[in-house]
This record gives C-alpha cells, structure tokens and sequence, in this order.
C-alpha cells in the first residue's frame, strides 16, 4: 500500500496518485512499507503500512491511498 495508488499490487512504471489531482506536492519521503508527502501548502500526508503508528495518523491501520495527517 506504499505506492498509494488503492492496492498493495506492485507498480513497475511510475503512475499518479489519484488522492494528489490538484494538489500540489512539495516533497515525498519513501520507506520500505510507509510513505510521506508534504504539499506546497504544508499539509502532510501519509500511507502504506501502519502497524507501528508510523503513518502518523493516530492510530495503527494501514492506508492503501494517502490521508491528510491532522
């Protein structure tokens, strides 16, 4: 679920992330199970695998698409 693309199928092209249309976005950070990105107006977001609370979230679910860190 890293790739946020709404499954946890591997990617072997780049594709966009349909959560991100219209929004943009500054920086991303990847890891091996969990992603984060920080938009051009400083909201973050994170997904993939949330089992720690690494997803900054709040919580320890997994996201298969990106969510807006509160």
């Amino acid at each position: 679920g890293q790739l946020g693309l709404g499954t946890t199928e591997d990617s072997l092209v780049p594709r966009k992330i349909e959560a991100f249309k219209g929004i943009p976005v500054k920086m991303v950070a990847a890891g091996a199970e969990h992603t984060a990105a920080v938009t051009e107006d400083g909201e973050l977001y994170g997904w993939g695998w949330g089992r720690y609370g690494n997803l900054g979230l709040g919580d320890r679910n997994d996201r298969l698409v990106p969510e807006k860190v509160s």
